[in-house]
């Protein structure tokens, strides 16, 4: 990989003050976003989700038009078979939407790992990934939830990544209702969220397993 840069990450506390430092050394020396990459990321995430709702009936499918509208000829009219024709008010639909349409989008693994490993390094290199340790919650509070988001003096959305474990409930119940607060487990992080958000806070605990799974 090359000559590596030391970044440090300061840990907070509620009262939105650091409380210790963690060492990120696996960021190159020269590193840059690689914005096509990331880019074809999200795509693939977005046109993965996607569910072909809209669905329009072809000929054979729309009820009805089985016995010949008008005789074939003397009318001076063009010729018809059936009134669910494609160019029949109420007929069926030529090159419309089907509800079976695939819009998947293939992205192999090693891809996909890159790509979120460059969109966490380049928030760590701009300041935008901050790490929380035990915030000495007893019970579920969105006042104080509230109260440590604004003591970190930050803008725009937040996204907060804490550990599955049932320890942590009190965390996810003090910030859920914040609207400006996404939630997730180290495991679901993804190109869309981290776009999404200015700044990702992440529990000690939740960045251990983040460094595992993306050798950031």
């Amino acid at each position: 990989m090359g000559m590596t840069k030391v970044s440090k990450l300061s840990i907070y506390s509620i009262d939105g003050k650091s409380k210790g430092k963690v060492t990120v050394d696996t960021i190159p020396e020269d590193f840059k976003p690689d914005a096509v990459l990331i880019a074809r990321s999200l795509k693939r995430q977005r046109a993965n989700a996607r569910q072909p709702i809209a669905h329009t009936k072809t000929r054979p499918e729309v009820r009805g038009g089985g016995r010949k509208p008008f005789r074939q000829k003397g009318l001076g009219r063009a010729r018809a078979g059936s009134i669910r024709s494609i160019i029949w008010v109420g007929g069926g639909v030529a090159f419309g939407p089907r509800k079976n349409k695939n819009f998947t989008i293939g992205m192999n693994k090693k891809e996909r790992r890159a790509a979120l490993r460059h969109l966490i390094w380049s928030k760590i290199q701009d300041g935008d990934w901050l790490l929380f340790g035990d915030l000495g919650l007893e019970d579920p509070s969105t006042k104080k939830g509230k109260a440590f988001i604004e003591a970190l003096d930050r803008e725009g959305k937040f996204l907060v990544v804490v550990p599955r474990d049932g320890e942590f409930d009190i965390v996810r119940k003090s910030l859920r209702n914040l609207p400006y607060v996404s939630i997730l487990t180290p495991e679901r992080l993804n190109t869309y969220d981290l776009l999404n958000c200015g700044t990702v806070l992440v529990h000690e605990a939740a960045f251990e397993t983040v460094r595992e799974t993306w050798q950031v």
